[in-house]
């Protein structure tokens, strides 16, 4: 099992036994001998201050065993006491035990780490606890946290550097996604994080190209439909009909074939731009130019149309030219098929953002249909031919080139009383 990819829980049950099995074999085969050599070590010390008490009070006055005491207490940093030789200043044990001959040299009680010396029939020196401090002892007292610090650091190391190890390795391979990361090792949650959002935003994206995919399959078979039956239909009345008539015929199959071939082109072109990842060229578009371009090409369409421009000074966009014109041919060939005699585009630059009207004298845009206008083959007016109603990608190709400006597009009331469509788009596309 790889300690990186075990479950918290599993390390910490591991590790605490372990941790019981190491530590149980150390105090049966190390402290144990190391609490008995501290203890001898121990023994020896209080029998030499034992001897430093005798060779202290031994031959001298009593009057000045007071004096000595305190040089005894200052020397192994205790106190040092002249007591009264009363039962009820000692134990009962150490009572008995000073009373015996062997004692007269000294008592030592090493279970207080006490020292009693007798004075006389009267006193006896009593001086500690006495404490015995060196490096053995420290280790006997910090034993068991010694012994897991050298168990669990090495552990603890390996399980860390290994954890450092996967997070380089998984920081290097985000560097290498098709997304801008940070370079700096301590952003790799951030990095995961963004990549994330970024799995999140293909799925969604994904889901979208489905549903597109769906609804341009049925609209694709439904568009084909006429033009093909067209086909069919001259295809077997060229059999059945004059020769006189056949040129008729064959108009009708090459301009059914003529439609075929432009909702190919605008089936194409449509799904280039619903590509996300696609990315346009930008640059400095004069849009008082593209609007009259665009007018110039879409009027001969309708000749009873009026079509004008009302802002007559250049205004400047970051944008792709190519795109903005189509933009700009579509909603006029739009308002053109819908309009009655007029229709007017106005162009208003502002400090962040340019905002492009063009409206129409038709009948509008039918109540509670706006939000579907933008839908790819949709035909609001179900009674116009094809052949003026277009494939039904027009408004559905200027929504996508909006997407792709980063602007916006809504549906507003105008001064004319048809349809008028309210574009905005920030002065920096690339944002």
């Amino acid at each position: 099992m790889q300690i990186s990819n075990a479950k918290p829980s599993t390390l910490v049950l591991a590790l605490l036994l372990f941790n019981i099995t190491i530590a149980s074999l150390l105090n049966t085969h190390v402290y144990y001998s190391l609490e008995t050599y501290v203890y001898k070590q121990y023994e020896n010390f209080l029998l030499q201050v034992k001897e430093k008490m005798h060779q202290a009070f031994s031959d001298v006055p009593h009057n000045q065993w007071q004096k000595q005491a305190i040089i005894l207490g200052q020397t192994f940093d205790t106190e040092c006491l002249l007591i009264d030789r009363m039962p009820e200043n000692f134990s009962a044990e150490n009572f008995k035990l000073l009373q015996l001959k062997q004692a007269q040299s000294g008592l030592i009680d090493i279970n207080s780490a006490v020292i009693y010396y007798p004075l006389d029939e009267h006193y006896i020196a009593e001086i500690g606890p006495i404490a015995f401090t060196n490096w053995q002892t420290f280790l006997l007292d910090w034993f068991s946290w010694l012994c897991a610090l050298i168990i669990n650091l090495p552990i603890i190391y390996c399980y860390l550097t290994t954890i450092e190890k996967h997070k380089n390795n998984v920081s290097a391979m985000l560097q290498n996604l098709p997304f801008n990361v940070r370079n700096d090792k301590h952003s790799i949650y951030e990095n995961i994080k963004e990549l994330n959002r970024v799995m999140l935003k293909a799925q969604q994206e994904n889901s979208e190209r489905l549903i597109l995919q769906r609804d341009l399959l049925h609209g694709v078979a439904h568009e084909f439909r006429s033009p093909m039956a067209r086909i069919q239909f001259a295809l077997e009345m060229l059999e059945e009909t004059p020769e006189n008539e056949h040129e008729r015929l064959r108009h009708s199959m090459h301009t059914a074939l003529e439609d075929l071939d432009k909702l190919v082109k605008e089936l194409l072109y449509y799904a280039k731009l619903k590509d996300s990842e696609a990315i346009i060229s930008l640059e400095k578009v004069n849009l008082h130019d593209t609007c009259i371009a665009a007018i110039a090409e879409v009027k001969h369409f309708y000749p009873e149309v009026t079509f004008n421009l009302t802002t007559n000074e250049a205004v400047y966009l970051e944008g792709n030219t190519k795109l903005l014109k189509r933009l700009l041919i579509n909603l006029l060939r739009n308002a053109g098929r819908f309009a009655s005699s007029h229709c007017e585009i106005a162009l208003d630059d502002t400090n962040d953002s340019i905002t492009i009207i063009v409206e129409d004298d038709g009948m509008g845009i039918p109540p509670g249909k706006s939000s579907r206008i933008f839908e790819p083959f949709t035909r609001l007016d179900a009674s116009r031919s094809r052949d003026s109603g277009g494939c039904g990608l027009g408004l559905a190709i200027v929504l996508s080139i909006i997407n792709k400006h980063h602007g916006t597009i809504n549906l507003v009331e105008g001064k004319l009383s048809g349809a008028c469509f309210k574009i905005v788009i920030p002065q920096n596309s690339a944002e």
